[in-house]
């Protein structure tokens, strides 16, 4: 039986959905922001903690092979999380100090932990169902991931040099997220595209899975 399997590639299919439309309606509204105050950014995190959550519940599912992927796809949201705390440094620190004196290199750390973030995520999706896809499937994925490494980037370098306006709004204790998204909100709605790959690479494992198909990795 693959039920908890399945589960988590729904899990997935669901967020990556959720984030292919919001891209989606921001781009083609020329707003770029996306709905629901911009709070949808934060949708791809939780997605993938419940994914990989159902994804260790069923590890009794799990053959060889994917049990050498997973353990992969979990060092790599691992490395996601390390990146998180690493772009939280800076802010935390000069929130305390106040933002005075903040050495110039602390903004390139922030950008680039912020990039790690946007593109070691894509790389555990692609390491939790690569080896479960078919071959319009990998084609799929990896022209998300490669879409998506490149954003990720330009997300990086957009937001280095917003470090102050953030410390500004967490210092001040601000619910308000504009500062923080709106430098990358449009670099962000252009994720769709990857998020849109990602979903019909995940409809192909899943359906291979429920088939009991082989995949291209086998």
């Amino acid at each position: 039986m693959t039920v908890n399997l399945r589960l988590s590639l729904t899990v997935f299919k669901i967020g990556f959905a959720a984030e292919s439309l919001s891209g989606f309606v921001a781009l083609a509204s020329a707003s770029y922001q996306l709905p629901f105050h911009d709070f949808l950014i934060l949708l791809g995190p939780a997605f993938t903690a419940f994914g990989i959550l159902f994804l260790f519940l069923g590890r009794h599912e799990w053959n060889e092979l994917h049990r050498t992927r997973i353990r992969y796809a979990g060092l790599a949201f691992a490395v996601s999380l390390v990146a998180i705390a690493l772009a939280a440094v800076p802010i935390a620190f000069l929130a305390v100090a106040g933002g005075g004196g903040a050495p110039g290199w602390w903004g390139v750390e922030f950008g680039i932990a912020v990039a790690l973030v946007f593109a070691v995520s894509f790389v555990t999706y692609a390491l939790v169902a690569a080896h479960l896809v078919g071959r319009w499937g990998e084609v799929a994925m990896a022209l998300g991931l490669g879409w998506a490494v490149l954003v990720s980037a330009a997300i990086g370098l957009a937001i280095s040099g917003q470090l102050a306006p953030i410390v500004k709004t967490i210092a001040d204790r601000s619910v308000a997220l504009g500062p923080i998204v709106d430098p990358i909100t449009l670099l962000d709605a252009l994720l769709a595209f990857s998020y849109l790959a990602f979903f019909l690479a995940f409809v192909d494992a899943h359906y291979r899975v429920a088939r009991g198909l082989p995949s291209a990795a086998t």
